[in-house]
């Protein structure tokens, strides 16, 4: 299931379906963005949930052997 919302002029897609949201995340290309964090945010928050582009894909192939399941277990 998908919903459409707007920020202001920037439509912005809401993915409920697990399937989607794995494919969004699994994607090397990253062509999704982030909606723009206030300056206040951006002191408090670092790491994979604040990066975008390139960035975002080099720290999401570093952390992905971390969380297969054999180890987890």
């Amino acid at each position: 299931r998908i919903s459409l919302s707007w920020f202001g002029k920037t439509p912005q897609l809401i993915l409920m379906d697990a399937e989607m949201v794995k494919e969004v995340l699994s994607n090397k290309f990253g062509h999704f963005s982030k909606p723009p964090q206030l300056a206040q945010g951006k002191m408090l928050v670092s790491g994979l949930a604040s990066l975008e582009g390139e960035q975002w894909a080099v720290q999401r192939r570093r952390l992905n052997p971390v969380f297969h399941l054999e180890k987890l277990k």
